[in-house]
């Protein structure tokens, strides 16, 4: 993901659908000099994403509830993107990654993995729904998804290619298709003026 030297100073990681953190706290704790922010839907995992942060004593990392589909502003230009397994639950995919091109910086990149198996997500998904079901409070609105939308190869790339990227870089192995995208320099994408507030919740 960053050159060989590391990543420079000041660079910013957003990862999208962060769930418990997983990739930002590491991410952060592997390279101090940069920031590392998470969104996710679901804010008992923003909850547990800050605990683990604040357990590794991260203070460049921070996590806060959005939604992928409709970002809210961003604190300055984001450098990188990463999506892992996100597009198996989202609804409007193409959202996405409209979004994602919109608030990435001029010659930023995004990295998407997505599972090309359903029995490797059936685990997982069987997971979070027992988590949710004992812990998640009365009044919380959000659920963990019943079943996961595996794309196939063709459904992947012409996803990935439905924006207009400078470049993009597609892989595949035997569980996971991936997809390396960068922003041009100079990306004509209008600005859209949304009314939308971080919430740290």
């Amino acid at each position: 993901m960053f050159p060989a030297q590391g990543p420079a100073v000041g660079t910013h990681v957003l990862e999208l659908g962060c769930g418990p953190g997983f990739y930002a706290c590491r991410f952060a704790q592997e390279y101090p000099q940069i920031t590392t922010t998470g969104i996710d839907l679901s804010k008992r995992l923003i909850e547990r994403a800050k605990s683990r942060a604040a357990s590794r004593s991260l203070n460049n990392c921070n996590f806060f509830h959005g939604d992928a589909q409709s970002l809210p502003e961003l604190f300055g230009p984001i450098d990188a993107i990463i999506v892992s397994r996100l597009f198996l639950i989202v609804p409007n995919k193409e959202a996405v990654l409209a979004e994602i091109l919109r608030v990435l910086r001029p010659g930023g990149r995004c990295f998407i993995a997505e599972p090309t198996s359903g029995f490797r997500t059936r685990l997982p998904l069987s997971c979070m729904w027992l988590l949710a079901r004992l812990t998640s409070s009365p009044a919380g609105k959000y659920r963990e998804p019943q079943q996961a939308d595996v794309m196939t190869r063709p459904d992947f790339s012409a996803l990935v290619e439905s924006q207009p990227w400078a470049s993009v870089n597609l892989e595949y192995d035997g569980w996971y298709q991936y997809a390396v995208c960068t922003k041009a320099e100079e990306a004509a994408v209008p600005a859209v003026s949304r009314d939308v507030t971080w919430s740290a919740a």
